[in-house]
Order: C-alpha cells, then sequence, then structure tokens
C-alpha cells in the first residue's frame, strides 16, 4: 500500500474507540462462529459495512462521500483472503478459532484505518489491491505463530555453561 502510505496516520481517539469496539465484535463473531465454514464471513461482512457507516458518520462525512468502491474491496477481498486462510488453518482445532479471531480484528483494523485517513484527506481515495489485504491477514496470522524458541534457548544455555577440564 506503497501509494496509500499518506492515508494511514494515526486516529483521533474517538475513531480509535470505534474502530476498537467493532474489532472486538468481528473478533467474538469469527471465533464463535468459526467451527461452521464461511458462517463468521457472512456475518462479518454486514459487520464491516455498519462499521463503515458509523465511521464516516463519527467522521461528519457524507454516506456517500464515502470511497465505497475501495471499502467493498477491502470487505469482499478480505473475506475471501480469510475464508482461504479458515480453510488452511480453520482445520487446527484451536489454531483455527484464534487464527479467525486475529485475521477480523487485522481487517477490521485495515479498514478502519484506510477510511479514516480516506475521510481527513481533500484529496481522492487511493485504490487498494487484493495483496495488500492478503499481507495484512498473512502478517497478523504470522504474528499469533511465532517460532519456537526452545533450539535457541537449549544452545544458549549450552554455550553458557562451562565444560569441565580434564584433570
Amino acid at each position: 500500500m506503497a501509494n496509500a502510505a499518506p492515508y494511514i496516520r494515526s486516529m483521533e481517539p474517538k475513531i480509535r474507540r470505534l474502530t476498537n469496539k467493532y474489532s472486538a465484535i468481528t473478533a467474538v463473531t469469527s471465533f464463535v462462529t468459526q467451527p461452521i465454514p464461511g458462517a463468521d464471513e457472512l456475518i462479518v461482512v454486514p459487520i464491516h459495512y455498519w462499521f463503515s457507516a458509523s465511521l464516516t458518520r463519527a467522521r461528519g462525512v457524507p454516506l456517500l462521500r464515502a470511497p465505497w468502491l475501495q471499502v467493498s474491496k477491502i470487505i469482499w477481498g478480505g473475506a475471501a483472503v480469510r475464508l482461504f486462510a479458515n480453510f488452511t488453518l480453520g482445520l487446527v482445532p484451536v489454531a483455527g478459532l484464534f487464527s479467525n479471531a486475529i485475521t477480523a480484528v487485522a481487517l477490521t483494523e485495515l479498514l478502519g484505518r484506510y477510511l479514516d485517513g480516506a475521510l481527513s484527506s481533500p484529496a481522492a481515495a487511493p485504490p487498494i489491491s487484493l495483496r495488500t489485504i492478503r499481507d495484512v491477514v498473512a502478517s497478523s496470522r504470522r504474528a499469533r505463530r511465532s517460532r519456537p524458541s526452545w533450539p535457541a534457548i537449549r544452545r544458549a544455555y549450552q554455550r553458557s555453561v562451562p565444560r569441565p577440564t580434564p584433570a
């Protein structure tokens, strides 16, 4: 999202609270509906549209001035990416639940940041690509799955213990 960098900025406290509220709603919804494939996307998509309308109203902008084409790309592209991610990692019982919730939060955060930046700028909203959405969802999943550090801890421990000297 190199061309959209000026639009990604820190949010006002009111917008941050609204984004956090909808992130929590989408996380809980995704967590609860994860066992049913595709059900969370069917529920989260309308929540994201409602969030977009609420954020637009909170910024004091008429609903028709929002960049709905780009918002729809984020929402539907994110739903497609999340659905694909659910079929890969969703088969793992506990990991699928948390991965689903984390990707919902990441997508809500992207949507909130993009829409807030686009509405606060007088210039036209920059286009967003499916690659950007995929990268945001994938990076949120990677952050959840940290590398196991046991081999590194074991190596550090073995190096710190002095070797016995022959007598």
